[in-house]
């Protein structure tokens, strides 16, 4: 069924748009068209935008309740919309044309109908690997055709002494055949952190040779491995008697097992659907931060730093740790643990287009299944907000504190602002390109996709975008970055969370932030200035040399006497008397000169 056909009303005027947090309401006309509900306002006095374009994918959930005549959107970025109508028949229609409009076939998306105003970028290939690798490890085609593991991509990194066929037997063992692979390694001391599928032991107590011998040859000296099952140890049991399972320390002694203790995605959704219904109450509710520790969002945000946090102490040691992080199938909080473990680990990561490497290898590429987890298609019962819960641990090393008390982590050693990770967040649910769609590579190969839409990271990498994207206060950081873990410094990012009907795609930046920006622009011109004068400088120094060199050929023979890097060369007789210090040259003619 075409989208066209969904729409049962295209235009109602004399709508309100009500506030919930004052009680300002706003007339003006709703239009639908196929992918698009457009409020334009009447009264031009007001302070919100003339017109709100919302795509209809944006919209999470829609709520009427007859006979009332307001019609309430919850959007996937914690916005809500409440419209009020004349009449019930146009709630009805509304409503009746925007279910099935929010939620098309993923072949129906605006993404594959968009075309940006200006022509993007040429995308970058962001999914390779971003160092030399060293002599002990290798890239594999084994996966070519996506033959061996439909969620990895066709090429990965594993050690160089184990063959493709060891690497076909270990997937068998392995869930969805997600054999362990390299994500990164330690600069200096070699320690590899690795992922994979949890093992599939069952309760037969089942094991791999071959697994074992290649997780052995990942490890540094003489040091143990480390094992984190980011699943709590209940979880981990209760998949064993699914067939799934951990390491057994007696056929791992070079490994050690340790359980993250994250809860299951089904839980952590939970918590973000009580988290999307306390901040759009936000206004009315008087007991409102009892309701957001009632959630159990920040519980989820401080886990998953601690789980990090592990594993760089253990990777960032004198002689290196090796660690494999994995839960059940590997694509889900694996993937946050790993992509944040990199995020302190490699400094390159904390850089715009560092990070978008990152998303790319760590998520996309590594089979994070966008389409089913953010409901960009009619599937609602998968839905998982992992990569929310990533996007939101970063802002929480990133951001800046206001309070004293409350030291913010790390806002100056990362090149990109909020807003960056807030346009990821939003785009990765709706979106007019196509980058977050499917939910694999192959998926993404089979459908031609890079064919069929434009790629994200050419929006966000032009030179007009990325210059709003940037952190101000961005000074590269080398070092290996530690967090802290108290549960006092977690904080609800409340611009992201607590939106209203906000109609901005930002948060304001602040007077500080305005100074900095500016004072960065002059620093930067004046640098612009300095290698121009640099540049005029050394052609004068050339002519200057130039002159010196005809002087020679033509028989004048000056005495120069060398001090240090400023020569002084005095000519007797009819020559001119010239002093040169440094490039200031004082030349005093005599006689006929």
């Amino acid at each position: 069924m075409e989208l066209v056909e969904h729409i049962r009303i295209t235009r109602v005027n004399a709508v309100k748009l009500l506030r919930r947090d004052s009680s300002i309401s706003i007339e003006g006309s709703l239009s639908i068209d196929v992918f698009f509900l457009i409020f334009s306002a009447q009264n031009r006095n007001s302070q919100e935008a003339d017109v709100i374009t919302l795509l209809h994918t944006s919209i999470y959930y829609i709520e009427h309740k007859p006979p009332s005549l307001t019609v309430s959107l919850y959007l996937k970025d914690f916005r809500t919309f409440d419209f009020e109508f004349q009449q019930l028949e146009q709630c009805q229609a509304v409503v009746a044309s925007l279910q099935p409009l929010s939620r098309p076939e993923v072949h129906q998306l605006y993404a594959f109908n968009y075309t940006p105003r200006q022509k993007p970028l040429t995308c970058s290939d962001y999914s390779g690997w971003l160092h030399a690798l060293p002599e002990s490890w290798r890239v594999t085609t084994v996966n070519r055709d996506f033959k061996i593991c439909d969620s990895y991509p066709e090429e990965v990194v594993v050690p160089r002494n184990v063959s493709d066929d060891t690497l076909k037997k270990i997937a068998v063992f392995r869930q969805s055949g997600r054999f362990p692979v390299l994500c990164c390694l330690h600069r200096k001391n070699q320690g590899a952190l690795l992922r994979s599928g949890q093992p599939l032991r069952g309760s037969g107590q089942k094991y791999s040779t071959d697994d074992i011998k290649m997780l052995n040859m990942c490890l540094t000296g003489n040091r143990r491995g480390q094992v984190l099952d980011v699943r709590s140890q209940s979880t981990a049991y209760h998949h064993t008697n699914k067939g799934g399972g951990t390491e057994l320390p007696e056929r791992y002694p070079q490994w050690k097992l340790v359980y993250g203790d994250m809860d299951l995605p089904t839980g952590i959704m939970t918590s973000l659907e009580k988290l999307m219904t306390v901040c759009s109450d936000y206004a009315s509710s008087s007991n409102w931060f009892e309701k957001l520790e009632s959630t159990g969002w920040l519980s989820h945000v401080h886990k998953l730093m601690c789980a990090v946090q592990l594993v760089v102490q253990w990777i960032d040691t004198d002689d290196g740790t090796s660690v494999l992080v994995h839960g059940a199938s590997g694509q889900d909080a694996t993937l946050a643990v790993t992509s944040l473990a990199q995020l302190l680990l490699d400094p390159q990561s904390r850089t715009i287009e560092g990070f978008v490497r990152l998303i790319q290898r760590e998520w996309l590429d590594a089979g994070y299944p966008f389409s089913n987890f953010h409901g960009s298609d009619r599937n609602m019962k998968e839905r998982s907000p992992l990569f929310l819960l990533f996007i939101d641990v970063v802002w929480q090393i990133t951001h800046h504190s206001l309070l004293p008390q409350i030291t913010q982590q790390y806002p100056l050693s990362f090149e990109f602002n909020d807003m960056f990770l807030h346009k990821l967040f939003t785009h990765s649910h709706f979106s007019p390109y196509g980058s977050f769609l499917y939910n694999s590579a192959l998926e993404r190969v089979k459908t031609k996709l890079q064919e069929r839409s434009y790629s994200l990271w050419s929006y966000l990498l032009e030179p007009a975008v990325k210059s709003t994207l940037v952190n101000p206060y961005y000074c590269a950081n080398t070092t290996v970055l530690s967090i802290s873990t108290d549960v006092f410094v977690v904080k609800l990012w409340t611009w992201a969370y607590v939106r209203g009907s906000s109609t901005s795609e930002a948060p304001p930046p602040s007077p500080e932030h305005n100074m900095v920006s500016a004072l960065r622009e002059t620093h930067e011109k004046l640098l612009d200035k300095q290698a121009q004068v640099t540049r005029e400088l050394e052609k004068l120094q050339a002519v200057g040399r130039e002159m010196l060199a005809d002087m020679e050929v033509k028989g004048h023979q000056p005495d120069i006497d060398i001090k240090g890097d400023q020569p002084i060369m005095e000519v007797k007789g009819d020559q001119p008397n010239m002093e040169v210090k440094g490039d200031q040259p004082n030349m005093e003619v005599k006689g006929d000169q």
